[in-house]
């Protein structure tokens, strides 16, 4: 009668023959059959469900390596026989006794060496008759530049809500009009610039929606050391599609970063008809003239109206 084989021992002959992981293809699944995951930082919240079967081994093979087997967090791990993961932190082999009845699910949570984005990730186990052998998992960490992208981003969008703030409470006591922006410094001696851009501005192809024309407009302000830049674009649009549109969002892309952007009128544009839209955003500094790309839609975001090649004009000190 053969001698029982270990957990241990088929552990190690799991481990010198699992398949070298190639770069994550295209398709879900790797050529050897097994599930695949590939996980960014921006998808690492989403579900992950793993089947597992009782008596059988189920092995997670990483690419990145794992923390360390007292990190690996298992629901209910007095449930397992065992929980084993090998020395390069590459492979995590689980072991599920025969006591938990079919559709049990128990989270896994799994943390990695090199601390970059995403940490950890999380996995449901589901207990099910018909499981797979083995798991891969793809981890791509987001580079450096994203995050300094994302909190250049995040600057900018305090400095706006700054700015408008600090507006908004000046103008409960100013007059309107040009009085108001002389008065508020919004507006320094030249004036309101302007110039006619209908002929740059190009829509995303399979837009429902024609420019019949476009002005922009720039008018620079604010104290000596802070200036502060209005710009807009005010559009004629056709809607040449078979739907009503009203654009109540919108938000301006452009070299020094984006800005969300004050539309008005937030009324419904008919099917055949043509409106006038203005748009209006406040930048503190002196704002590049562009080009900027320009984002429309409606409040459920499900229709939006994609411009470039939107312009401003030339500062001129």
């Amino acid at each position: 009668m053969p001698a029982p084989f270990s957990a241990t021992a088929l552990l190690l002959l799991l481990h010198a023959n699992a398949p070298a992981l190639a770069p994550p293809a295209a398709t879900p699944w790797a050529m050897t059959g097994a599930p695949r995951f590939t996980v960014t930082a921006d998808s690492a919240g989403e579900a992950r469900e793993v089947p597992i079967s009782p008596n059988r081994v189920l092995t997670f093979v990483f690419d990145t390596p794992a923390l360390g087997e007292d990190t690996v967090v298992v629901e209910e791990r007095e449930r397992f026989r065992q929980v084993s993961l090998s020395r390069d932190g590459l492979m995590l082999a689980l072991l599920l006794s025969d006591e938990l009845p079919p559709g049990t699910r128990l989270r896994l949570t799994v943390r990695f060496a090199d601390g970059a984005p995403p940490t950890s990730l999380d996995f449901t186990l589901v207990v099910s008759p018909r499981a797979e052998p083995q798991v891969e998992v793809y981890r791509q960490p987001r580079p450096g530049d994203s995050y300094r992208q994302q909190a250049e981003e995040a600057e900018a969008r305090t400095r706006q809500c700054q700015t408008v703030l600090a507006r908004e409470r000046a103008e409960r006591d100013a007059p309107r009009g040009l009085t108001g922006l002389l008065a508020l410094k919004q507006m320094n001696k030249q004036g309101i610039r302007a110039q006619r851009i209908y002929k740059d501005i190009t829509l995303r192809p399979g837009e429902a929606f024609h420019v019949v024309d476009a002005v922009s407009y720039r008018a620079t302000g604010g104290e000596k050391e802070a200036g502060v830049t209005r710009l807009a674009v005010e559009l004629q649009l056709w809607n040449q599609g078979t739907r009503p549109w009203t654009p109540v969002n919108a938000q301006l892309v452009g070299p020094a970063g984006r800005w969300d952007v004050q539309v008005w009128p937030p009324e419904p544009l008919a099917p055949g008809e043509t409106r006038r839209l203005l748009v209006e955003v406040e930048q503190p500094g002196l704002a590049p003239a562009g080009p900027y790309l320009l984002k429309l839609w409606d409040e459920r975001g499900t229709r939006t109206a994609t411009l470039s090649g939107v312009t401003f004009p030339e500062y001129v000190p």
